[in-house]
């Protein structure tokens, strides 16, 4: 009879990891499609549940025939702490993959700027964030390094890169601050964003931003729909020359 007590409560041991293990999983998966968590990412969490629960059922059904579980426990946390030393890399990515698609300080497509690295966010996988430059390629940012950088996201406002980039100009005592704003970065952006309307989101704006003894700096501030990026790095450098062949000619001009 007592036998048959310790198998019964064997089996609803067995029995209970085996739900336990099916209703945590499901758990995550509804977690992870609710946050749109990348699927790899899932998975390795319903995996990393599933040995815990089997884990502690094993404990469970030992401890129930008086079998000593130190070995067992023993055995677990030098194998943990072995994966765990020489994967240090990879768990740090893991979970700072993790942390990124949970707290998602971006998303595909916003374009951003992480340390000294910008363009726009191509994908985030559990280990890498993929970055798409303004020089055509693909950069992989380890997620550890993302979340120690400093990021700027130019993806505020809905569906539309805000971009501003900064240009410098020396003073000249023939040529004031209202002269270059007037003559010069006005009548430029008015004729571009005719150009490319198209393109453009709106109009682009133009302000001082720095003036000290070596010079002034203006800032430009351009808006593109976002999905357009090839668009966006092939115009924006094309604004910038048209400014500077203006200023050239205006400065040629005063002469």
């Amino acid at each position: 009879m007592e036998n048959l007590i310790f198998v019964g409560t064997a089996l609803i041991i067995v029995a209970g990891t085996f739900i336990a293990d099916r209703l945590i999983r499901r758990a995550i998966s509804r977690y992870a499609k609710r946050l749109k968590i990348d699927p790899h990412a899932s998975n390795i969490l319903q995996l990393i549940s599933r040995i815990i629960v089997f884990s502690v059922g094993v404990v469970a059904i030992l401890s129930l025939f008086g079998v000593g579980t130190d070995w067992f426990i023993g055995i677990s946390a030098l194998t943990g702490a072995a994966i765990g030393f020489a994967s240090t890399q990879t768990v740090g990515n893991f979970l700072a993959g993790l942390y990124l698609m949970i707290s998602r300080p971006f998303m595909v497509r916003d374009y951003v700027k992480i340390g000294d690295v910008e363009g726009e966010v191509r994908e985030i996988t559990i280990n890498y964030t993929k970055i798409y430059t303004p020089t055509y390629n693909i950069t992989e940012i380890p997620n550890r390094k993302v979340l120690d950088s400093i990021i700027l996201n130019y993806s505020g406002i809905k569906d539309v890169i805000d971009y501003s980039f900064p240009m410098g100009f020396p003073h000249l005592n023939n040529i004031s601050n209202k002269e270059l704003l007037n003559e010069c970065f006005k009548p430029t952006i008015e004729k571009f964003f005719g150009e490319h309307k198209d393109v453009l989101s709106k109009k682009p704006e133009v302000s001082m931003s720095k003036m000290d003894r070596l010079g002034r700096e203006f800032m430009i501030r351009m808006f593109f729909p976002e999905g357009r990026i090839n668009d966006f790095y092939d115009i924006q450098p094309a604004l910038m020359q048209e400014i500077v062949n203006c200023w050239d000619f205006f400065k040629a001009k005063k002469a």
